[in-house]
């Protein structure tokens, strides 16, 4: 036993050291990050007006969720017990769809300054959700134009932020 332990061939330090181990580096760079950000946003300038948000207020809700997150992360990777997911490895295929998001992702942050957030925002939405396997249509189109459209009024109403708009209005 002691043999196997020194030699990594032990199912135990497979299971508590190796397949964990990227996840609990990625997790504690982001817990770095997250702090270093938080320090960063305290040197945002401090709004005066009345019933605004200030400068802020966005970075504090992203910095907390990122923070919570990697914390989420660091302790399942702690307390993760199965090698089975070390032993999957990622098809040529899943290769591609990522790659096929991404080019969707980037082409909707063009388009959206080109053509405006309310024009693209639903496109992008439907097509995530048919890379994702929904194929309810009615739903996949109702989705889309609902969120687009909650996520508009909560910035522009309730965080005061203008979205981009068509170019040509």
């Amino acid at each position: 036993m002691l043999r196997q332990l020194l030699s990594g061939q032990c199912p135990l330090i497979l299971t508590a050291v190796v397949m964990p181990r990227a996840n609990l580096i990625i997790s504690i760079v982001l817990i770095s990050f997250s702090g270093f950000y938080a320090y960063l946003i305290t040197g945002l300038p401090k709004r005066n007006l009345p019933n605004t948000l200030g400068a802020d207020f966005m970075p504090w809700v992203l910095t907390i969720c990122l923070l919570l997150l990697s914390v989420l992360l660091l302790v399942q990777s702690l307390l993760k017990r199965s090698a089975e997911e070390e032993a999957d490895k990622i098809s040529p295929q899943q290769i591609l769809g990522m790659a096929v998001l991404f080019v969707i992702f980037v082409a909707y942050i063009v388009l959206m300054n080109m053509v405006g957030y309310l024009v693209v925002t639903p496109f992008f939405i439907f097509a995530m959700m048919v890379i994702s396997g929904s194929r309810r249509w009615a739903e996949m189109v109702i989705s889309s134009v609902v969120v687009t459209a909650f996520v508009y009024l909560v910035f522009q109403f309730v965080f005061r932020v203008q979205l981009p708009r068509v170019i040509f209005l």
